[in-house]
């Protein structure tokens, strides 16, 4: 079935050798970088306190 699209056999001596995975070597933990931690948090936190605070507002506006 598949004949009419062989085109050869593989030479095994052309194909690469198989490396194996070497994970990247990764940085020294540096204090400096927990002011990145705080800022992602308040990335977080503060649309979501804007969100309830809108949502309050809308909630006793809206019972007056």
């Amino acid at each position: 079935m598949m004949d009419k699209y062989f085109i050869g056999q593989i030479d095994a001596s052309t194909i690469p050798a198989k490396r194996s995975y070497i994970p990247p070597q990764q940085a020294p933990y540096n204090p400096d970088k927990t002011s990145d931690f705080t800022i992602k948090i308040l990335q977080f936190l503060v649309p979501i306190l804007i969100l309830a605070l809108a949502f309050t507002v809308r909630y006793y506006t809206k019972a007056e």
